[in-house]
């Protein structure tokens, strides 16, 4: 495994470097790592799996006193079952980026985090429910293909900014973040994806237009106590939309209780309307975590098994090995 380690890191170096400017090689700084996870969905009396493996390596490799290059990737192998009785592979690229890191920032590119997901982790915390509300807009969505990332921290002061460069979905974000306190963070960010040359989904929503999105947010920490919100407001297929998300955990010993409310309204797009709140709870032992959830619907919630359109409340339990 130190040899493949050291081929892969030599690999990576080599890609996002010129071997004219490197003094040395350092080899060292590279790492594999995964999780085995099987997950099962009960909504509405429907049973549904949710299992999947991820892959992932990562590294950095130091080109000179001024730059350091750094890379990783990670992939999704999850299972989908067909109309009869066969079982396919799906494979997701979750991240596949190189960069260089700089006394003024870090630049990468790739698939990879918008410049907004800093402040939408805020709130997506939760094992299962939670992140639902800000996926819809490309630029605003936890990652994005073909995408550049500036991002740079000074004292208590964070910046990113990103583009989407992929010709179907350009657009970009900004994102500034602020340490108040010891135990507070306040944030701020702006999304916006152009209109699509054609409308690729099944809604009322016309991906024609640009859409576009506004976000605050801000999170309290404490030993382990974490409570977290996030207000959005917006325009997403030619309709007004406003959303909230908010998360909230405690953990004593190897446990961790959790809640979490995900709500969307749009204007015109009923289809998409989001209303729940749930509740977790979490073992932690080593690299080894079980846990289970329950989610209430509310109203209008159409958030069953991320897309059934149906208000129905959902229990989920998994349990998962990390490597």
């Amino acid at each position: 495994m130190n040899k493949i380690n050291k081929a892969l890191s030599l690999t990576l170096a080599a890609i996002v470097s010129m071997p004219t400017l490197a003094e040395s090689v350092n080899t060292d700084d590279f790492s594999f790592g995964g999780r085995v996870e099987a997950r099962g969905v009960l909504a509405d009396s429907d049973f549904s799996d949710a299992s999947r493996v991820r892959l992932n390596g990562q590294g950095k490799h130091e080109v000179n006193e001024d730059i350091t290059a750094v890379g990783k990737f990670e992939y999704e192998l999850t299972q989908v079952k067909d109309n009869g009785s066969d079982t396919t592979n799906q494979t997701k690229t979750r991240y596949l980026y190189v960069g260089a890191e700089t006394a003024y920032g870090t630049v990468t590119y790739g698939t990879q985090d918008n410049a907004v997901t800093y402040l939408t982790n805020f709130t997506d915390m939760a094992e299962y429910f939670s992140g639902y509300t800000n996926e819809h807009i490309t630029a605003s969505g936890d990652r994005a293909e073909d995408t550049i990332l500036y991002s740079v921290t000074k004292g208590d002061f964070k910046f990113n900014a990103s583009a989407n460069l992929k010709e179907s979905e350009n657009g970009g974000g900004v994102m500034v973040a602020y340490q108040l306190h010891q135990n507070i963070e306040l944030s701020a960010a702006y999304a916006a994806t152009e209109g699509f040359d054609v409308n690729n989904i099944q809604t009322d929503a016309d991906e024609t237009q640009s859409s576009d999105v506004y976000m605050i947010g801000a999170r309290y920490t404490k030993d382990t106590l974490l409570v977290s919100g996030l207000l959005q407001t917006g325009t997403f297929g030619g309709s007004d939309f406003d959303a909230v998300d908010a998360f909230a955990s405690y953990g004593f010993g190897e446990n961790t209780v959790s809640v979490s409310y995900n709500y969307y309204n749009s204007d015109d797009i009923s289809e998409l309307d989001l209303n729940f709140v749930a509740f977790e709870y979490g073992r932690y032992i080593g690299d080894v975590a079980a846990y289970a959830g329950y989610k209430v619907a509310l109203n209008n919630d159409t958030s069953a098994a991320h897309g059934n359109q149906n208000n129905a409340d959902e229990f989920v339990v998994g349990a998962r090995y990390s490597f």
